[in-house]
């Protein structure tokens, strides 16, 4: 009987330990949980003139000041020879179509920019796919490709607010080392922070990019280092610009059709109210962090911020949104490709107050 006791008193024991034990991870777990998910319903802006022209093709957008800079991917569509052709609108422009329907359509004028021999000089050049600003420094990834493989290149000139035209000089056209070999994938995104310009591949799944960076290069386009940054299922198409805490968000996209070139692997993304089917596309949107420390080195982060899913179109069609900018405290302004059309929407975001954190 007294070792039947002994024995059942240690079992308790045991029991309560592993319920304790349970208990905190499951706390634990709780803790580690990101906030729900939401679904946003994009605000569709009309367009008018050359910019609402499928094959503007948008692949970019920036803000110089108070204009809004966008970039087709094949510029050379709206433009004299030698030259290429962006367009701008100003925020005064967005913000009255935003506020007052009969200010809509919108009209873009259109920016010349001079990049003589671009595209002969880019073997395989197959379009401009990002841009940042520094200054009065332009910033444009240039995506290339031929039988032999994928090719990323970085080019800069400046931004000539006098003339009102972009020239490219191009003697500097620095190589981007992709790391990957996919089928019309690249440095589809540009990041500019602390006098640094960074680009970001398309492809960061677990799948296919293993080991996911960013590359960093110098104002004068030197590569200099690569940063860890954390693996991004589907397509990574563009960045919002980064703020003082080193926050911006990227845009997150999912055509089915892909599912093989890029072989997703769990999305450890929480999933929107209702779930999502992987035979319908994903539109979303992401917040990453560049953190810079003098220990671990710098690297990128998923901040603890939840997706914003962008509602489906009513038709069911999938929107490949290539362009994101923050519109001030408002939210975001995103635009597509020449998939379905070229559409300029409008995201409602509530951002939280910056952290008194130094």
């Amino acid at each position: 009987m007294g070792g039947w006791s002994n024995t059942n008193s240690t079992s308790r024991t045991a029991l309560a330990v592993l319920l304790l034990l349970a208990g905190a991870a499951a706390s634990a777990r709780a803790g580690d949980e990101r906030p729900a998910a939401r679904t946003v319903a994009p605000v569709l802006l009309d367009l008018a003139g050359p910019l609402a022209d499928p094959r503007a093709e948008v692949s970019g957008m920036t803000w110089k000041g108070d204009t809004l800079v966008v970039l087709p991917q094949d510029p050379t569509l709206f433009a004299g020879a030698g030259q290429l052709g962006f367009f701008v609108m100003t925020r005064t422009q967005l913000l009255a179509a935003l506020d007052d329907p009969a200010a809509r359509p919108l009209t873009a004028r259109q920016v010349n920019c001079l990049a003589p021999g671009l595209s002969r000089i880019v073997k395989g050049f197959d379009g401009l796919e990002a841009m940042g600003l520094l200054g009065d420094r332009c910033y444009l990834t240039v995506e290339a490709g031929d039988e032999t493989g994928m090719a990323g290149y970085l080019a800069c000139g400046r931004y000539d607010v006098v003339n009102d035209e972009v020239v490219i000089d191009m003697t500097k056209l620095t190589s981007i080392p992709l790391g990957l070999n996919i089928p019309n994938v690249a440095e589809e995104t540009i990041v500019v922070a602390d006098g640094q310009v960074i680009t970001i591949s398309e492809a960061n799944g677990r799948n296919v990019n293993p080991h996911p960076v960013a590359k960093v290069f110098s104002p004068e386009l030197e590569f200099l280092v690569t940063i860890p940054m954390p693996p991004v299922e589907y397509r990574v198409t563009d960045a919002t610009a980064v703020d003082d805490e080193g926050r911006f968000w990227v845009v997150n996209y999912f055509w089915p059709p892909e599912r093989e070139k890029l072989r997703p692997a769990d999305d450890p993304e929480p999933p929107p109210p209702g779930g999502y089917d992987l035979d319908r596309c994903i539109e979303r949107l992401l917040e990453l962090r560049l953190v810079r420390t003098c220990v671990r080195g710098d690297y990128i982060e998923r901040t603890e911020t939840p997706p914003v899913y962008l509602e489906p179109a009513a038709d069911g069609v999938c929107r490949n949104w290539e362009a994101i900018v923050r519109l001030g405290d408002r939210g975001f302004l995103l635009m597509t490709d020449k998939y379905p059309g070229t559409l300029l929407a409008f995201v409602p975001y509530a951002f939280p107050p910056p952290s008194k954190e130094k």
